[in-house]
């Protein structure tokens, strides 16, 4: 069944239909913000506040990174440090005996030029800054350094006893200290003392 169609009066146009309240009140919102500079103002201020926080919040997040990343390397290069002054402590203590055999029998024959000898030449290895001999009285008989000799062992050697019964490596600031008692047939006969740089990382 068809439908009649509606008729048009000759020269009438259909009618444009109305136009949306909602499109109407975008376009006056659009025309209000282009034409107010105080609106314009606050946007950029805001832009402005925006990026600010935002450049201080990756200063503040780079900054806790890298304060992490040397708190890391600064633990891993203590232990490693740790590690080699161990290793090299105890290479300094078997390498020190030979030389305090070689000393001990220069002592037991009384001959201070063999053992002065023995402390120049070993100062001429590498790493190693300076060697004396103590003397049982405490004070220093011969030494790679003139100038320290007849000065007392705390004088010399601030802060390194000398009592002690076997070879030990005592740690400075700059450097590892080794210490070797030159014990004699029933006394003691003196004491080495040779500082060898500490390696450094």
């Amino acid at each position: 069944m068809n439908t009649p169609a509606i008729p048009v009066a000759p020269g009438a146009t259909p009618s444009a239909a109305p136009p949306s309240p909602t499109f109407g009140a975008g376009a006056r919102l659009l025309r209000w913000i282009k034409g107010s500079p105080l609106l314009h103002a606050v946007v950029v201020v805001v832009l402005a506040v925006a990026l600010v926080a935002l450049a201080i919040t990756h200063l503040v997040e780079v900054a806790r990174v890298e304060d992490r990343a040397a708190a890391d390397r600064a633990a891993l290069v203590e232990k490693a440090t740790s590690a080699l002054d161990a290793q090299t402590s105890a290479l300094l203590r078997l390498s020190a005996l030979p030389l305090g055999w070689a000393i001990r029998d220069a002592l037991l024959k009384d001959d201070l030029t063999s053992a002065d000898t023995y402390l120049q030449r070993i100062v001429h290895e590498r790493n190693v800054t300076g060697a004396a001999l103590i003397g049982a009285d405490g004070k220093v008989r011969l030494a790679s350094n003139r100038k320290l000799e007849t000065h007392s062992a705390a004088e010399a050697f601030p802060g390194i006893a000398i009592n002690q019964e076997s070879p030990m490596v005592v740690p400075t600031t700059k450097a590892l200290n080794v210490v070797v008692p030159i014990m004699g047939y029933d006394r003691k006969l003196g004491t080495l003392i040779f500082s060898y740089a500490r390696p450094s990382m």
